[in-house]
C-alpha cells in the first residue's frame, strides 16, 4: 500500500491555483464572498474648523446699518381731542363776544364823541389845529418880535404859560441864529370831539432854513389837545408821541 503526501487545505497561499479556482467558482456560483462591511458616513453639519473659518472669525463683522423706518402720519384722534378743540372754540367765541360789548360800550369814554359824526364841527377844529401850529412852530427872523402876541392868540392853558416861560429865550435864539422856520400839519385825524374840548392826532414837520438854505428839519407824531374858550378852538397841550 502506497502512502500519499497530506494535503495542507488550510494554507491556500501554498495553492495560488487553489484559490483563483474556488474565486471563478464562487463568482459563478453567485455566492458573496466574506468582504468587511463599511460603516456608513455620518454626515453632520459641524465641519472641522479649518484656516479659512478661523481666518473668517478674526475678521471684524461688518457694522450693521439700519435702514430709517418711515412712520405713517399719524391720524388725529378722535374722541376727547375733539370735543376740547370744539370747547376751545366756543370759549373764544364768548369771550370775543364779551370784548365786542365792552367795547361798544366804552366805559370811562364820553359817548359824546361828534368825531367825524358832526362833519362840520370836525373840520372846524382841524382848521383851528392847523393854525396854532403854524402860528407857533412857523415864523420868521423879520418878524421875530411880534410872535409873543400872535402865540398868544392860539394857545390856552399849559401851553400858553410855557409861552410865557420860554418865548424871550426862543426868541433870542431865533434872531443869533438868523433862522426862519416853516411848519406843515399832515394828515391831521381828530380822534375825539366834544363840546368843549378835542384830541387830534397831527404829524407834525418843522423845517429850518438860513439865507433860503435849508438847515435842519423834525418830524413826528403829536398829540394836540385842544379847548375851547367862548367861540373859538385853542390849542391847550402837546403830547409827544
Amino acid at each position: 500500500m502506497t502512502s500519499r503526501k497530506p494535503v495542507n487545505r488550510l494554507t491556500p497561499k501554498r495553492q495560488p491555483g487553489a484559490e483563483q479556482q474556488s474565486r471563478s467558482s464562487a463568482s459563478r456560483t453567485g455566492t458573496p464572498r466574506n468582504t468587511p462591511v463599511r460603516k456608513p458616513r455620518v454626515t453632520s453639519t459641524a465641519r472641522p474648523v479649518g484656516k479659512r473659518q478661523a481666518r473668517a472669525e478674526q475678521r471684524p463683522a461688518p457694522a450693521r446699518t439700519r435702514t430709517a423706518r418711515i412712520r405713517p402720519p399719524r391720524t388725529p384722534r378722535s374722541g376727547r381731542s375733539f370735543w376740547t378743540l370744539v370747547a376751545g372754540c366756543l370759549i373764544a367765541a364768548v369771550l370775543l363776544g364779551g370784548f365786542a360789548v365792552v367795547a361798544a360800550l366804552r366805559p370811562g369814554v364820553d359817548d359824546s364823541n361828534r368825531a367825524f359824526v358832526d362833519n362840520k364841527a370836525t373840520e372846524e377844529v382841524r382848521a383851528a389845529a392847523d393854525h396854532a401850529l403854524k402860528t407857533v412852530y412857523a415864523y420868521d427872523v423879520k418878524n421875530i418880535d411880534g410872535y409873543r402876541d400872535a402865540a398868544k392868540q392860539v394857545l390856552t392853558g399849559k401851553m400858553l404859560a410855557d409861552l410865557d416861560k420860554y418865548a424871550d429865550t426862543t426868541i433870542s435864539a431865533v434872531k443869533q441864529a438868523q433862522t426862519s422856520a416853516d411848519a406843515k400839519a399832515d394828515p391831521i385825524g381828530v380822534t375825539l370831539l366834544a363840546d368843549d374840548r378835542a384830541e387830534l392826532l397831527v404829524n407834525l414837520v418843522v423845517s429850518a432854513t438860513k439865507n433860503g438854505v435849508a438847515q435842519q428839519s423834525v418830524a413826528g407824531p403829536i398829540v394836540l389837545h385842544m379847548q375851547k374858550v367862548g367861540d373859538r378852538w385853542l390849542a391847550s397841550d402837546i403830547v409827544d408821541q
